[in-house]
C-alpha cells in the first residue's frame, strides 16, 4: 500500500515521547531545597497536531522509557473540551516502559483495547528503544533528528525534529492525505 493510501486509512497513531514529543535533551537545575528539575523542550504546535489527528477520530498513545513531564503534558491536553464533553477520546500513554522490557507488550494490550492492529497504525519513534515497536506498524515515521537505526526502516522521514514541530508536521501530511483543510477543525 502507497504511503498516501496509509495515511488515509490509519485509525491509531503511536508516539515516542524524547525525541519525538520532547527534542531529545534534557536540562537538570538545582532548585533552592536542593532538589533536582529536569526540564524538556517541546513544540506547543505539536498539542494542535494532536488535536487535528483526536478530531479526525484517530486514536493517539505515547510510549516513553521516561515519566515526567508526559504525563502531565497527557493531563492537559485530556482537559480539553472536546475531551471533556466525548467528542474526542482521551490520549493514552505508557511511561518506563525499558524497565519493563520494551514497547511492544504495552502497546499490544493498548491496541486490544482499541480494537486496533499494528498495521492500522503510524509509529513515529526516533531511536533504538523504538525499533521493535516500530518494525509492527503499518506506517513507520520518524522526525528528522531520528538516528539511522530507525531511519533504515521509516517509510517517512519528517523535515521537523521532535520537540520542535514534528507531530504537527505528521499531522497535517494525514490531513492532506484526507483532504482536509485544518481551518475546518476546531482549536484547541
Amino acid at each position: 500500500m502507497a504511503t498516501t493510501d496509509k495515511l488515509k486509512t490509519l485509525t491509531g497513531v503511536i508516539f515516542d515521547g524524547d525525541g519525538v514529543l520532547f527534542d531529545g535533551n534534557e536540562s537538570r537545575i538545582t532548585l533552592p531545597d536542593n532538589s533536582v528539575g529536569v526540564l524538556k523542550i517541546r513544540s506547543l504546535q505539536d498539542g494542535q497536531g494532536i488535536s487535528f489527528l483526536r478530531a479526525l477520530g484517530l486514536k493517539v498513545v505515547f510510549a516513553s522509557g521516561e515519566n515526567e513531564p508526559l504525563p502531565s503534558i497527557v493531563k492537559k491536553i485530556n482537559d480539553l473540551p472536546a475531551v471533556k464533553n466525548g467528542e474526542w477520546t482521551p490520549v493514552d500513554y505508557f511511561t518506563g516502559e525499558l524497565k519493563k522490557g520494551g514497547k511492544v507488550a504495552s502497546l499490544e494490550a493498548w491496541l486490544h483495547k482499541q480494537g486496533l492492529r499494528w498495521e492500522d497504525c503510524a509509529y513515529v519513534g526516533d531511536d533504538r528503544t523504538d525499533l521493535e515497536a516500530m518494525k509492527k506498524a503499518g506506517l513507520k515515521v520518524v522526525p528528522a533528528n531520528a538516528r539511522r537505526v530507525v531511519q533504515k526502516i521509516a517509510d517517512i522521514q519528517l523535515t521537523k525534529a521532535g520537540g520542535a514541530g514534528a507531530i504537527r508536521e505528521f499531522a497535517e501530511m494525514v490531513l492532506d492525505a484526507r483532504g482536509v483543510d485544518e481551518a475546518t477543525l476546531p482549536a484547541a
